[in-house]
């Protein structure tokens, strides 16, 4: 899958492994790798969860490659265009992350900065080591540049307005257990129990009901920030999806005969 991303899989459980350059510093290569790699473990349905991960020991994702800026020809009269073009390009491989009808964890192994906390971001669950070491943030401002891939957004809705604002202002870089306790990642882990932690709750949600899973992403992503009622709709449309789909008869006869169910994904 590209030469930036392997896929290895395990039974219903997709790993999507990033190697770019020795610290998966965020380019359109790397994206378009990633993007790709979602959009084909979405639609397999053999595939139950999905883990994105680092191959490097000490680096998750390290932010942008900075050296792709220096190229803008800053005086140009269309450079902020080709600067928000470029931005938008990024912004859909990242969605492409978010909007992946499978459950995705963050395997969080180390430092998480930049654009790599915005794709941990896109992620529906963060595991992070806590090495002593390993750091997540969104250091843009020390650089004199803001987020560009959903961090001034996807933060704020997910730690609280206040409180991202203060970390994004003060580029703050936080240990996984300071990022633990505000909720920006969901446990902190030692380095002995992170690999059995990522396998654990991959191995959780792959028994699970997929499809249930996926109605519910949706609903959370194009429900908010919408008046009430329209989002209610949106619900109602994914409750009816999900109430016809094969595994809520699974859930359903399961729950009635007291047996476990044996969730398909469908």
């Amino acid at each position: 899958m590209g030469d930036l991303v392997d896929l290895r899989r395990k039974g219903p459980v997709a790993r999507v492994v990033m190697h770019r350059k020795g610290n998966n510093a965020i380019a359109e290569d790397l994206m378009l790798d990633l993007a790709a790699a979602f959009g084909e473990l979405g639609a397999d349905q053999s595939v139950r969860v999905i883990v994105l991960a680092s191959d490097y020991e000490k680096y998750f994702s390290v932010g942008a490659d900075l050296t792709s800026m220096m190229g803008i020809d800053r005086d140009a009269p269309d450079a902020a265009d080709q600067i928000a073009l470029f931005m938008r390009r990024m912004n859909h491989h990242f969605n492409a992350i978010e909007r992946c009808p499978k459950p995705v964890i963050a395997a969080i192994n180390g430092h998480a900065l930049g654009g790599g906390s915005e794709l941990t971001l896109c992620c529906d669950f963060r595991i992070m080591i806590e090495d002593g070491r390993s750091r997540i943030g969104q250091t843009e401002a020390s650089l004199g540049i803001i987020p560009g891939a959903g961090g001034t957004q996807r933060l704020p809705r997910l730690i609280g307005k206040a409180r991202a604002t203060r970390y994004l202002i003060e580029s703050s870089r936080l240990s996984a257990k300071e990022a633990e306790a505000v909720g920006w990642v969901d446990r902190a882990v030692a380095p002995e129990e992170f690999p059995a932690a990522v396998d654990e709750l991959a191995g959780n949600l792959a028994k699970a009901a997929t499809f249930a899973i996926a109605m519910i992403k949706d609903s959370v992503r194009r429900g908010d920030g919408l008046p009430l009622d329209e989002a209610l709709e949106v619900e109602s449309q994914n409750f009816a999806r999900a109430a016809l789909s094969t595994d809520a008869a699974i859930g359903i006869m399961s729950f009635l005969s007291k047996q476990e169910p044996e969730f398909t994904g469908s």
